[in-house]
């Protein structure tokens, strides 16, 4: 969609909200204030308590939960830091804060790339350790169902590792793990949800896209991962041409030397072993919850009495004009043809679409595919929540509103673009938002669903114009409603400085 007929769009729109061609105009996003959380990197997550005014944000780095008061939502103020007191190798990866009980539920990686992870619950207002509940391998989010009696952690498994006996890899299986909470910690327990699997299933990633995974592998057994150049073929110089780093599936992986030791594994297929659930979220009434795949691109859907996979469905491919180039030129003259591959996903308010952040994550990039499907739709996209049935999506409106902003990422353009990563959804005078936070564009943008067939991005707005692709890059993002003031706002833990931003939803 152009420019021309977004403004169009938004004009008509105006009408549709206000009733009246005198009436005020649609919401827009407004930056209020960006704080500094006094860490330089890692502020990942952030999730907030309406009902007690508070948000707790995670620091993967730090190894930290910190809890803000939300009492001035303009100026989050810090009421606790909770160390998580990690071991060496262990990584908070996410938090949420239950609707109603104060506490916070944290999601912790392990040392071992083959290790079980861990759910640890902490007092909000203490800060002091309630239970500690087992998940499977590499917990990467936590989401609480809006009724408080559900969490789900989609554990990813997404490292490999090498048998250097034969130089072949081997991946760790995903799976889901579900938490049936309660008021008293020590009797929340846990059922852990295994994945079948999906080769064939339509819409998801087949071998035909010659898709590929970066994944880190510690090469030379140092105990770090380093994307730095190194001889990993010791003949003691740095190729420049891709070499052959052992086999997964019986396939080639391959490596560029520059790259340090991450290495490319190829996606054939979507066994247990290559499917990396990556977020999720609940129905108003938390019986049933789906759980985005985003590598695999697709989608599998839970029932929560019972813990068992219900459906399952693809997200297929989005086809629109996009700047493949980097090359300082911006032009939206190209074709993009993309798996959609989200990272986050969230629920109409009234619980008819599924609506997901088309971030992408899997390689070569766009500009290096030919006559095939690229990783990331750069795009929101709308499914029937009930039969997984597409119903809409952006097209190219996020980077060409960016860049019609003033900070369009152009050295992303060969690859994901701005990258829309999460997502949060509200009700606006009977009509549905969503708002997208934007990895490598460093910004947020708002998008009307009132027409889901055709979403449209109404407001976009930056942290920081001047910034460096992604190097504020939002991560996390949360909605709230101040009822005592009645505004709304849009909060996000920005990983890459340690800040977090406060935009305000503009009503009129």
């Amino acid at each position: 969609m152009s420019i021309t007929k977004t403004i169009l769009s938004a004009s008509i729109l105006s009408l549709t909200l206000a009733g009246s061609v005198f009436a005020a105009t649609v919401p827009s996003l407004s930056l209020v204030k960006t704080i500094d959380t006094g860490d330089k990197k890692g502020t990942e997550i952030i999730s907030i308590q309406s009902t007690l005014m508070q948000a707790a944000v995670s620091n993967s780095i730090k190894g930290v939960v910190d809890i803000y008061s939300l009492a001035t939502p303009e100026m989050p103020t810090l009421s606790l830091r909770i160390k998580l007191g990690l071991a060496d190798g262990e990584q908070v990866t996410s938090v949420a804060f239950h609707p109603e009980y104060n506490y916070v539920i944290a999601a912790i990686q392990a040392a071992s790339i083959t290790a079980n992870g861990r759910a640890e619950i902490y007092d909000a207002k203490t800060g002091n350790l309630l239970v500690t509940v087992s998940t499977g391998i590499g917990p990467d989010a936590v989401i609480i169902d809006p009724t408080g009696q559900f969490a789900l952690i989609p554990n990813e498994g997404e490292q490999f590792s090498l048998n250097r006996t034969n130089n072949s890899y081997a991946s760790a299986d995903g799976s889901i793990t579900l938490l049936r909470l309660n008021k008293e910690p020590s009797q929340i327990n846990s059922t852990l949800i295994g994945l079948p699997d999906l080769t064939g299933t339509a819409g998801f990633v087949a071998a035909k896209h010659k898709r590929y995974l970066e994944r880190g592998i510690d090469w030379n057994q140092d105990g770090e991962i380093t994307e730095e150049p190194l001889d990993l073929n010791g003949n003691g110089k740095i190729d420049k041409e891709s070499i052959t780093v052992g086999t997964f599936r019986g396939i080639d992986v391959k490596a560029k030397e520059k790259n340090g030791e991450m290495l490319m594994f190829p996606l054939v297929d979507n066994k247990p072993d290559v499917l990396e659930p990556e977020y999720a979220v609940f129905s108003a009434d938390g019986k049933t919850a789906w759980v985005v795949l985003q590598e695999n691109n697709g989608v599998v859907v839970i029932d929560t009495a019972s813990a068992k996979i219900t459906r399952v469905f693809g997200l297929g491919i989005t086809t629109h004009a996009a700047d493949l180039k980097d090359d300082d030129s911006i032009d939206f003259s190209s074709q993009l043809i993309a798996l959609r591959e989200p990272d986050g996903i969230t629920l109409s308010s009234d619980g008819k679409y599924l609506i997901t952040a088309d971030e992408g994550d899997t390689e070569p990039k766009a500009s290096k595919v030919e006559f095939n499907a690229a990783g990331g739709g750069r795009t929101i996209s709308i499914f029937d929540a009930q039969t997984g049935d597409f119903v809409g999506d952006t097209q190219n409106q996020i980077d060409e509103g960016v860049n019609k902003a003033g900070f369009y990422p152009e050295s992303r353009s060969d690859n994901k673009g701005s990258e829309p990563e999460m997502v949060t959804h509200l009700a606006l005078n009977g009509i549905e938002y969503v708002v997208a936070g934007l990895e490598r564009a460093n910004g947020v943008a708002l998008i009307s669903l009132a027409n889901p067939s055709s979403p449209l991005v109404i407001s976009i707005a930056a942290i920081d114009k001047t910034a460096e692709a992604g190097k504020i890059a939002p991560e996390g993002i949360a909605y709230f409603y101040d009822r005592k003031a009645d505004k709304h706002y849009i909060y996000t833990a920005n990983e890459k400085n340690g800040s977090i931003s406060i935009f305000e939803i503009n009503v009129q």
